[in-house]
């Protein structure tokens, strides 16, 4: 259940598996394009709970030894589709959870639910991906943007322990000592 939501990060990495066209950007049509709404941002109501999980804890050593697989070790236990609207990326699919043990099984997620951003970032290729899962090693949360249907939710856990700022000449984030377990008593 801790390392559930990263099932949610593999759903913008895998490619098309349904539809292997190469979607056609306003770039490559030299034209301008129509004004259309922002899929991203049209306003939708909140979508009904399912029965998984839609926030809790990740426990941070199992999220690394995870990261520490890679990202294909991941991905292989999901299939997902980018989801176009009016020719233009929304975001990912989720088609079938491939996995039924894996960490995916306890979250609110099923065939149909549209991954839009993961920490407030789209993930519409390999290098925003990329990107997501190497910050995840220092994240204190995981927040993923999803549709279902008509309606819109997120899905908030904390990653346990927090990481917190160093004063190193590095600035870069560590995770807080844990304390040594006790000596056994002879």
């Amino acid at each position: 259940m801790r390392s559930a939501l990263f099932a949610i990060v593999a759903l913008a990495a895998c490619g098309p598996k349904v539809n292997p066209n190469a979607p056609t950007y306003d770039e490559d049509l030299g034209k301008p394009s129509p004004a259309v709404a922002d899929p991203v941002t049209v306003e939708r109501p909140v979508a009904p709970p399912g029965k998984g999980l839609r926030s809790g804890t990740i426990d941070r050593a199992r999220l690394v030894a995870m990261l520490d697989q890679g990202p294909p070790a991941f991905l292989k236990q999901l299939e997902v589709t980018a989801q176009m609207k009016n020719e233009r990326f929304v975001g990912w699919q989720l088609v079938q959870v491939l996995d039924e043990t894996g960490p995916l099984h306890d979250l609110d997620l099923k065939p149909g639910d549209v991954l839009l951003a993961v920490n407030g970032k789209p993930i519409s290729d390999p290098n925003q991906f990329q990107t997501l899962w190497d910050s995840l090693r220092t994240a204190n949360e995981v927040d993923a943007s999803l549709w279902r249907g008509d309606g819109k939710f997120d899905l908030s856990f904390k990653i346990e322990p927090a990481v917190s700022v160093s004063a190193s000449a590095e600035g870069t984030p560590v995770a807080p000592a844990r304390s040594a377990p006790p000596a056994p008593q002879k």
